[in-house]
């Protein structure tokens, strides 16, 4: 009785080990994906612990060969979850990243947009900048027309762009790029300096 007792023991025994080693596999790959580590550090920490995990796979099913079915099975299994783990979790951090790196793409491009418009209101509403530059307001001239039409179609597809439509990502960077270089224009043609002067001080 105690003879039979010992083989199912000896043989969740033997799983245990092998699950352990696995899960511990796994979450050393997943922790230097996350943490950006070295792929070929990674890699070492995946085939250390494959073989470790192998080779306790092995040498249950030489020890315990009435069982070394289930222990193989058991631990084929469990190597294919946490194969499967790992990957899909390597597939959401790919997803954040992505993502991540998308809005800093967009809030660099707001903030071009934005210091262009800043720009422009400082001609528009400072009287003295006014009285100095008025053709930067005057939209009889083809530059300054140029600007406020390059103005509207910039903020038309900003407002598309903050939709998440990520179609309009590529138009709304363009769109910045000819709102740039229409203030630009505007300025050289108006005789106005890139910053205009502070009257502040």
């Amino acid at each position: 009785m105690p003879a039979l007792l010992a083989l199912p023991v000896q043989t969740a025994l033997a799983v245990a080990v092998i699950g352990a080693l696995i899960a511990l596999t796994a979450f050393a790959v997943s922790r230097g994906l996350l943490a950006n580590k070295d792929r070929d550090g990674v890699f070492w920490y995946g085939f250390t612990g494959g073989f470790a995990c192998l080779g306790a796979m092995l040498g249950a099913m030489v020890l315990i060969p009435e069982t070394a079915a289930v222990t193989g099975l058991a631990g084929m299994l469990g190597m294919g979850l946490a194969g499967g783990w790992v990957w899909r979790g390597e597939q959401e951090r790919a997803v954040r990243r992505r993502r991540q790196s998308v809005e800093e793409a967009r809030s660099a491009l707001r903030a071009r947009h934005e210091s262009v418009l800043q720009r422009w209101v400082s001609y528009e509403l400072d009287p003295a900048v006014a009285i100095d530059y008025p053709d930067m307001t005057d939209v009889k001239r083809p530059e300054t027309a140029g600007l406020v039409r390059a103005m509207r179609t910039a903020a038309v597809l900003r407002e598309q762009e903050d939709t998440d439509d990520d179609g309009a990502a590529p138009a709304y960077e363009s769109a910045v790029s000819e709102l740039e270089a229409a203030f630009e224009k505007a300025e050289r043609a108006a005789g106005a300096r890139s910053t205009p002067p502070n009257r502040d001080g």
